[in-house]
């Protein structure tokens, strides 16, 4: 029975060690805002997507996709090891509301169920950073037209949050700002300059 309940487990992105406490020996610091949803939601990647994504990365390194095979349900994609882990977020409406539900966890809301993750281990690690969204300098000052437009002035970074369009990404700036930006106007940075 007990070998049975853990292959059932294993199929489900679960085992025996999911929210096991970290020990004592140096646990890695976790460097990420739980609150801020823009930073860790990856809305159009699929899984291939976030293996690769995730593949080469350090251990703890994550994302949040949405589920491709049960709608509305999130995936906690995390690097484990040798291996990109994905763990399926049942989302579901209790008493009109949303709770969030990681194997045999609940939660009320996402920051909290990625903060328990910060200090207790999913399978082999904690989560410990967020895999960083694609950033940008603008090239050119943008006065904006719309009122959904993200206005900016040359040289500025910017977090794309959403390629809306192929020339029209949403995009945030370092004081929180969000809008629409033109993608011509815009050139990607590397992480490490």
């Amino acid at each position: 029975m007990y070998i049975q309940t853990c292959i059932l487990d294993r199929l489900h992105g679960m085992n025996n060690v999911i929210g096991q406490k970290l020990s004592n020996t140096t646990p890695p610091i976790a460097d990420f805002n739980a609150s801020d949803e823009e930073s860790w939601l990856f809305e159009e990647l699929s899984r291939d997507e976030a293996i690769s994504t995730l593949q080469n990365q350090p251990d703890g390194t994550f994302l949040v996709r949405p589920s491709s095979t049960i709608k509305g349900d999130l995936v906690l994609c995390v690097k484990e090891g040798t291996k990109v882990s994905h763990y399926i977020i049942n989302v579901c409406e209790e008493d009109s509301k949303s709770i969030y539900k990681i194997g045999d966890k609940t939660f009320s809301n996402m920051k909290d169920l990625l903060n328990f993750y910060k200090q207790r281990l999913l399978d082999t690690s904690p989560l410990v950073r967020i895999y960083p969204k694609p950033r940008v300098r603008t090239k050119y000052k943008f006065d904006g037209k719309d009122e959904e437009d993200l206005p900016f002035k040359k040289g500025q970074i910017l977090m794309i949050i959403k390629k809306v369009e192929p020339l029209w990404w949403l995009a945030r700036n370092s004081v929180g700002d969000k809008g629409m930006i033109p993608a011509n106007y815009v050139e990607y940075i590397r992480d490490d300059i």
